[in-house]
């Protein structure tokens, strides 16, 4: 497939318009306004296989990822069962064979993410696991969390926590206390690495930069709907904004987005958590999430952000935290398609977004995985 004159996304962000060959099956393509970029990776989704069908499979979230421009994802260990032994990993790497697009998987930090005993970090990782992470819990005290980066260290796999102190439940010093606690175990098990998922606070940003300064191995990432949304969602769409950790005030939206340009947040991750609508109906008993590999692109290209920085955010950094090289893998992005979001069309099981109508500028036109297009979106109508 030859592009014609598209520009490519690098380090240092887009190059003038070129023709480039891409070694795929496909018609030629005239590129003019086209961006050409690695294909993104994803550092933290739910896919809910195995146990929850209803939300999610492998194969319908690997199919919207591809739709959203991600060909790499890590797949969180808060399944039924918890993907918390070597046995359990190389299952769920036995269902992804085949998927468009690749599926990692972490192994879990703890047992049940129950916050007690470690797992067995060198058999998940022998088994295949990329990171290890209770994300979706945090019941870990900080000398079980100190345990537990102890045994990670020793196969060299990053950590990633979910800052949220579940003894302090959804406010904000429950997120500040995690933060907290997570920076004094890193300063006792200097060797490990320690990623800090969906930051939402500006308070907890000080702290981030400090350990950064410091020299420790601390990474950090934001959701596109804690650089997007605020609290006031939850009174336009109620359940359906309701996220963990909650979205928050308006200089918290600010803070965050300046943060992810100068680089104390490192990176961009969806935390994609797919749910049927039953689980989003009630209010007081409605599951937390979005459904977001599908709007993140656009999101993320609405919000204007710097080239050099989306490539940092979505292409190199996620995978060096994992320390997996860039795969050969490309998306297509038209920069300047306008198209309101509607989840009927979603690929994923999960509808559930509080952008329905939003009219976004940016969108993934093709996705190429596996020295094939995986995904190839209509074109556009205006």
């Amino acid at each position: 497939m030859r592009l014609h004159r598209v520009q490519a996304l690098g380090p240092n962000g887009l190059t003038e318009p070129r023709d480039v060959d891409l070694p795929v099956d496909h018609a030629d393509v005239d590129a003019t306004g086209l961006v050409l970029s690695p294909g993104w990776c994803d550092l933290h989704a739910h896919l809910r296989e195995p146990g929850f069908p209803e939300k999610e499979t492998l194969a319908t979230g690997a199919a919207a990822a591809a739709a959203g421009g991600f060909t790499q994802v890590v797949a969180m260990a808060n399944t039924q069962p918890v993907t918390d032994t070597a046995d359990r990993l190389r299952a769920n790497l036995a269902r992804a064979r085949d998927l468009p697009v690749r599926v990692m998987f972490v192994g879990a930090l703890t047992e049940g993410l129950e916050g007690r005993r470690p797992t067995d970090a060198v058999a998940l990782q022998a088994a295949g696991a990329v990171a290890l992470s209770d994300d979706g819990r945090h019941a870990l005290d900080l000398q079980t969390l100190v345990g537990a980066l102890q045994h990670a260290s020793a196969t060299g796999l990053p950590v990633l926590i979910h800052p949220q102190d579940e003894s302090l439940g959804s406010q904000p010093e429950a997120e500040l206390a995690a933060v907290e606690q997570a920076v004094a175990a890193l300063r006792q098990v200097p060797r490990a690495r320690l990623h800090l998922q969906h930051v939402s606070l500006a308070a907890a940003l000080p702290m981030i930069a400090k350990a950064k300064r410091d020299g420790l191995a601390l990474t950090a990432e934001v959701t596109p709907h804690h650089l997007w949304l605020t609290e006031d969602a939850l009174r336009r769409w109620g359940p359906l904004a309701k996220v963990n950790p909650p979205l928050r005030t308006e200089a918290d939206v600010a803070a965050l987005r300046g943060a992810l340009i100068d680089g104390t947040i490192d990176i961009v991750a969806t935390d994609h958590a797919p749910h049927q609508a039953a689980a989003k109906r009630d209010a007081e008993t409605a599951a937390p999430g979005i459904s977001g590999f599908e709007t993140a692109a656009g999101m993320l290209l609405t919000l204007r952000l710097p080239w050099p920085v989306l490539y940092r955010a979505c292409v190199a950094l996620p995978r060096a935290i994992l320390g997996i090289p860039l795969s050969p893998d490309w998306i297509l992005i038209d920069p300047a398609e306008t198209w309101a979001v509607e989840p009927d069309r979603f690929l994923s099981r999960g509808r559930n977004t509080p952008m329905t109508g939003t009219r976004l500028s940016g969108r993934v036109r093709i996705t190429i995985c596996h020295d094939r297009v995986v995904h190839h979106a209509e074109v556009p109508v205006g």
